[in-house]
């Protein structure tokens, strides 16, 4: 589920045409570039330094099920990487208008609305990279 999870957060990303140009990608970008600017997971695929960036990165973070055990309280976090401080923030900003309060779909999967419940800077020790954390609690539907 978590997978499927992290898939509807990068379709709903990705389908966004300012986001994709402030990620200096379009929609018909080749699958290898938007490997460069997008990870499914906590740790990048590529060596983030101030050439590779911007870069996101999306997963899941602990959740529970609801008293109904067809609903799991999901959190998922995305990071994002820019070379100035403000660059990840406007990222941040974008995502933000993307997903909170918005319900996430992708084939077999559904969630109720996406809430931001955290977001702030961190510190990445790679010179030249700065860094943004938001985390959303998102409830779906587990489908067997």
């Amino acid at each position: 589920m978590s997978l499927q999870l992290i898939d509807a957060v990068q379709n709903a990303l990705k389908e966004d045409s300012e986001l994709m140009s402030m990620l200096k990608l379009t929609p018909s970008s080749s699958s290898a570039d938007v490997v460069k600017r997008f990870t499914k997971g906590m740790e990048p695929e590529i060596i983030v330094s101030k050439d590779t960036v911007p870069h996101i990165c999306q997963y899941v973070m602990p959740g529970r099920y609801a008293t109904n055990p067809l609903v799991f309280e999901g959190k998922f976090c995305i990071d994002f990487y820019g070379k100035t401080a403000y660059e990840a923030k406007l990222l941040f900003e974008r995502s933000f208008k993307i997903l909170h309060d918005r319900r996430l779909t992708a084939q077999g999967f559904a969630s109720y609305l996406c809430v931001l419940t955290y977001d702030a800077d961190f510190a990445t020790g790679i010179q030249g990279v700065k860094g943004y954390k938001a985390i959303f609690d998102v409830d779906y539907l587990r489908i067997n």
